[in-house]
């Protein structure tokens, strides 16, 4: 495929210059590379912190403003270049707050990537409320990304993605399927069934030693992971996959089990959710909890 004409809807990434951002950057910088996707770094102004009023503009910004804004931004299109070459990067400066204009965005874009903490007043939390909100409301899949350095899906990184036959659940083993293929890694998916038994017994159930009620969740689960198995490969025959049922309380165990992947991918609510709730219990568990990359599939 010629890196001269990318394909698909694109990645936008935010980047503020901070700590925390800069493994997201690196993140969707590889993966435009590796999916072919244009990628457009995105650094906002928060309109709280300059001295004009509406409209809010970049060209409006103070001098000084909008040259820092342009420097933050230049050392973000610099570094991001340096992974996928000049041809598919863009970038764009923007005045407003940072998780509204990347929920903007992603009305076009085919993924939003974010560092887990910014320069806010948030920084301290454990996730960003900026992280959590376009998490929440962005109208593409979104891809949080925490610690210090990213970790890419790979040979070595399998993509791991939780399923439960709900419709957002189906749509992320196909986004899943699709990452894994393009990076070379193993796709793993799994269940995650509830445990009647005390937690102590979890070990005896996850080694299979067994209960009539684990036995049953496993009768129940096989046809899920079948199915997501079928849709996974329906276009990938080669694509390598495993499967697997896990017991537990499903945010933790999948949170647990992106330890040594690449990419740790949920449906943004399962069929346990309530239906006003924009974030699942699960994917709000998983994006706080995870060690590698989150993408969250609406």
């Amino acid at each position: 495929m010629d890196a001269a004409h990318p394909t698909g809807r694109g990645i936008v990434v935010a980047f503020d210059g901070s700590p925390g951002a800069e493994p997201a950057l690196d993140w969707a910088a590889h993966a435009a590379r590796r999916e072919n996707r244009p990628l457009t770094v995105v650094h906002c102004v928060e309109a709280a912190d300059i001295p004009i009023g509406p409209p809010f503009l970049p060209e409006t910004l103070p001098s000084e403003v909008r040259a820092d804004a342009q420097a933050i931004l230049d050392v973000g299109v610099a570094r991001a270049t340096a992974v996928t070459g000049p041809e598919l990067v863009d970038s764009a400066v923007v005045v407003g707050t940072t998780a509204a204009e990347l929920v903007l965005a992603s009305k076009d874009a085919g993924l939003v990537v974010i560092g887990s903490r910014g320069r806010g007043r948030m920084a301290a939390g454990l996730l960003g409320s900026t992280s959590y909100a376009v998490a929440a409301h962005a109208l593409c899949p979104v891809v949080v990304v925490r610690g210090g350095w990213a970790v890419h899906p790979g040979p070595d990184h399998p993509v791991v993605v939780g399923v439960d036959d709900s419709e957002a659940s189906h749509r992320a083993v196909a986004r899943a399927a699709e990452v894994a293929a393009a990076a070379g890694a193993v796709l793993r998916i799994v269940t995650v069934g509830h445990l009647r038994s005390p937690e102590g017994w979890a070990y005896v159930e996850d080694s299979r030693a067994g209960t009539e009620h684990s036995h049953a969740v496993r009768e129940h689960a096989q046809p899920i992971l079948d199915g997501a198995r079928r849709r996974a490969t329906a276009h990938r025959p080669d694509l390598v996959v495993e499967t697997e049922v896990l017991f537990g309380e499903p945010g933790h165990v999948l949170a647990g089990n992106g330890v040594h992947a690449g990419l740790l991918v949920v449906g943004s609510r399962g069929r346990g959710g309530f239906a006003g709730l924009l974030l699942g219990s699960v994917s709000h568990t998983v994006i706080h909890e995870a060690t590698c990359p989150v993408m969250v599939v609406r």
